[in-house]
């Protein structure tokens, strides 16, 4: 089968953790191949079926990998530590948890001892819809070393600058923190994305949003950032909810996208022709 489970311990949150791993057609045919690794975050109330169950991600992935639009690569489908409604992938200011740590030190490792991944910031990408797109972009953003790209679809894309009296009354306080303290400019992207912006390994970014989805503003605030900073990114926004029938419809580019930072085509400009 295509999509396997695997089970790995996580000792930043001292518990068994289980994650869906599609392997690419030809990996059973080679024991040399090493291959891309695409991690693919779920949202809030998701898990690491979600994308599977949810977002018809397996029929997607052979389709374009099939056809040339991504190249054979292992995608991986994490839980995002399994927390409350959903831990935003980052270690929490109250010592909830460390999901950041999770992801970064049990789950990757893991991976790359188990299958034959390239174990390379420019082979290794990441891709999530709501609060996996800020999961995607934050640990982008922090972790430059480790991700050459990072796209995002319909991105909770978060800075404590714009969080309204309702979020800070919120368990987001509890995440990140006082709103004007150090912890919380660490987990703010506007902050992360301006640090990055003159770093040689500065991770590539794709983001796209529905003009009806509640997430909007933030996407278009981000994008105003990052023409402000010059930064280069490739953005696009549609009619859409937030909904899975926008983030099914728009994984196909948000992969055509890392697909592009895999051929080293840099974040805004065109392609070069498959084939």
């Amino acid at each position: 089968m295509a999509v396997q489970s695997f089970s790995f311990f996580s000792g930043a949150l001292y518990a068994r953790k289980v994650c869906q791993v599609y392997l690419p057609p030809s990996y059973d045919a080679s024991e040399d191949t090493r291959y891309p690794v695409i991690y693919l975050l779920h949202g809030l109330n998701g898990d690491e079926t979600s994308w599977l169950v949810k977002g018809g991600a397996e029929a997607q992935l052979d389709r374009l990998m099939g056809d040339g639009t991504l190249r054979e690569s292992i995608v991986v489908m994490p839980s995002d530590g399994g927390y409350g409604h959903g831990t935003f992938y980052v270690n929490w200011y109250d010592g909830t948890g460390r999901f950041e740590d999770y992801f970064l030190y049990d789950l990757m490792p893991s991976i790359d001892r188990e299958f034959r991944t390239i174990a390379d910031r420019s082979s290794r990408a990441l891709c999530g819809l709501s609060m996996g797109g800020y999961g995607a972009f934050v640990l982008a953003l922090r972790n430059p070393e480790l991700f050459g790209a990072a796209a995002s679809i319909a991105g909770a894309l978060m800075s404590t600058g714009l969080m309204t009296e309702q979020f800070l009354r919120s368990e987001v306080s509890r995440l990140v923190g006082p709103v004007h303290g150090p912890f919380a400019r660490e987990l703010d992207l506007h902050v992360l994305a301006a640090r990055r912006l003159r770093e040689e390994q500065r991770p590539e970014l794709h983001f796209n949003c529905g003009f009806s989805d509640y997430l909007y503003p933030l996407n278009s605030a981000f994008k105003a950032l990052l023409d402000q900073l010059n930064y280069p990114h490739d953005y696009a926004e549609y009619e859409g909810e937030h909904n899975w029938d926008y983030f099914g419809g728009h994984l196909a580019e948000a992969l055509a996208f890392i697909e592009r930072s895999f051929a080293g085509t840099p974040a805004g400009e065109a392609p070069a022709e498959i084939g």
